[in-house]
């Protein structure tokens, strides 16, 4: 019976780099966290460790399985991080919102809009002029106050007491306090 044929790789493999197996169970395990992955990332670098080419240049051969023990770990943490694709459902499946105001919003801006005019209307004229140029037409306030004839200071009250009444104007109002004993009464009967 003649002795089985030994290779010069297994010879190697079997000198230089099982020895070291304990530590590169436990440098695996300590990057990838998981005892049975770790046996896994060893057993896939045995595996490209004897597909290697120059397996007998390589110098240190414990450092040079480390490296690839770090190399298949990082590899398998990022295929883990890998997020797999769903498919979206169909476009008319999809619930789509419809942000085109209602009947009752447009309605409502627009008579929102004749309250702003019919205010703007009913301010004083230099006021009325001063809001309009300065916020609608975006005058500035030199070229404003030269073509009024007024001096900026008197400009910015105008423009002041503008805002100030378009405000009060537009601010609804509570019903005066001598009514609210008497809406009270009539709920109180109902």
């Amino acid at each position: 019976m003649t002795a089985p044929y030994v290779r010069p790789i297994d010879r190697w493999f079997m000198d230089e780099v099982l020895p070291h197996e304990r530590a590169y169970l436990d440098y695996a395990r300590r990057t990838v966290h998981d005892h049975d992955e770790a046996g896994d990332i060893v057993q896939d670098v045995y595996a490209k460790l004897f597909t290697l080419d120059g397996w007998s240049a390589i110098a240190n051969p414990p450092a040079y399985v480390m490296r690839m023990i770090r190399n298949q770990s990082i590899e398998r943490i990022r295929q883990a991080r890998v997020v797999t694709m769903q498919p979206l459902p169909a476009p008319a499946l999809i619930e789509i919102v419809d942000d085109t105001p209602d009947s009752f919003r447009i309605v409502a801006a627009q008579s929102q809009m004749a309250r702003v005019q019919r205010a703007i209307a009913a301010l004083p004229e230099r006021c009325r002029i001063a809001l309009v140029r300065r916020r609608l037409a975006e005058d500035t306030p030199r070229e404003i106050a030269s073509d009024l004839g007024i001096s900026i200071s008197t400009f910015e009250k105008r423009l002041a007491r503008a805002v100030e009444l378009l405000t009060l104007a537009l601010t609804p109002h509570d019903p005066p306090a001598d009514a609210a004993p008497e809406q009270a009464r009539e709920k109180m009967l109902l």
